[in-house]
Formats: structure tokens, C-alpha cells, sequence
């Protein structure tokens, strides 16, 4: 069984996909015993709309779903159905998502200035698609700074906040020096918390302590 979560389909903003619209759903696999899901709340940003799916090219899947769904919540809300459909008509589904498109790859570019200025403390890949990112913080002698302690001082000094990378999903073993950043936010909001980022980076960072083995 393999479960796909799509939530961020299809904010596809920095795929050179030439004639293909955006890369396909592993349901193109052709594969039975896959299950793919979604919502409203992450590339249409819609986190309010209370509405998802799953979709699957088994009947027998699909059934158990619609039976345990009958046990959890039988109907979504007559509001969050209405809005839903309308986000997901046309043309509004492509003016969200051109809209997204457009913010992620303003805010990337501000962000990959910000990473080129800094270079030597952060390694990261560059994210094609979504709205978060994935980056690795170290000192000069290149060992990870300790996540934790760079979130905690960074919310404290300037109200920036980070997700730890070790804490919120290595378990306190894995990803040391790797914080969660989501970058799409307004435009401007990402230039604020960038410009405190940048302080912080020029009068604390090297301050922080190395991880922990």
C-alpha cells in the first residue's frame, strides 16, 4: 500500500516541465493499492475550508474510506462544500493558484538572495514545488548549530519564528541544524522576517552552539 499525500498539488512553481502541464499524480502509476490525498488548505490556500479527498484506483479502498467516514464525520459543512466548489471552478482554481505561483517564486527569489549572503552558514536544495522549505544551518568549521537554540533565540530576539528540524520530526537524533521555513507568505510579511533573519545572522548566529552528538 502507498499512501501520497498531494496536498500541495499542483503549486508546481519552479518545474521546467516544457510541454507537460505539471508532473503527474502517482494515481498515473496505474497501480491499484495507492491512495492519494488532498485538500483546500495548503496550495489553494484555503486552511479554513475544512474540506479534503481521497482518491484511489480501488473500489474496495474507496468503500473502507466512505465506511470509517461514516463513523468520524458524515458531512462537511454546507458552507465550507459552497466555498470549495467555487475555489475549484473555473476560472477562480486558476487565478488562486496563479496567484500562489506568483508569490512563491517572488518570495524565492527574495529568499535566494538572503542564502547567497549567508552561504557559508546554509545548505539547503532549492524547493521546486510547495510552500516550505528545508534548510540546514552550520558554523564555519561547516558543523550544524544547534536547531533548537537557534529557533528559540531567533523567536525571542526578533519574533521570527523557525521549526527545529531535530525536535519536530528527527526525533531529538536526525536533521541536526535543519529548520522548517514556510516562504510563502505575503510578500511582505517574507521580506520583514528575511530582514531579521539578516540581523540576527550578522550579531548572534555565530554565537550559537554547535549540535549535540
Amino acid at each position: 500500500m502507498i499512501h501520497s499525500d498531494e496536498v500541495y498539488r499542483p503549486l508546481f512553481h519552479s518545474v521546467n516541465t516544457g510541454q507537460q502541464e505539471h508532473p503527474p499524480s502517482i494515481l498515473s502509476l496505474g497501480y491499484d493499492k495507492v491512495v492519494a490525498t488532498g485538500s483546500m488548505s495548503k496550495a489553494f490556500s484555503l486552511a479554513g475550508i475544512r474540506l479534503g479527498w481521497i482518491v484511489s484506483r480501488s473500489p474496495e479502498i474507496i468503500e473502507a474510506c466512505a465506511s470509517t467516514r461514516d463513523y468520524t464525520i458524515i458531512s462537511v459543512g454546507q458552507l465550507d462544500d459552497s466555498v470549495a466548489t467555487l475555489a475549484l471552478s473555473t476560472p477562480t482554481v486558476y487565478n488562486l493558484l496563479e496567484r500562489n505561483i506568483q508569490l512563491a517564486r517572488q518570495n524565492l527569489a527574495a529568499l535566494d538572495t538572503f542564502i547567497e549572503e549567508f552561504e557559508w552558514a546554509i545548505q539547503w536544495t532549492r524547493p521546486q514545488a510547495g510552500t516550505t522549505a528545508f534548510i540546514k544551518f552550520v558554523n564555519r568549521e561547516g558543523e550544524p548549530i544547534d536547531d533548537v537554540v537557534l529557533c528559540q533565540r531567533l523567536q525571542k530576539q526578533t519574533g521570527v519564528m523557525l521549526v527545529p528540524g531535530s525536535q519536530c520530526f528527527g526525533g531529538g537524533v536526525d536533521f541536526k541544524g535543519y529548520v522548517r521555513m514556510g516562504y510563502v507568505p505575503e510578500h511582505q510579511v517574507m521580506v520583514d522576517g528575511l530582514q531579521a533573519l539578516r540581523e540576527f545572522m550578522r550579531n548572534g548566529y555565530e554565537q550559537l552552539p554547535v549540535a549535540t552528538a
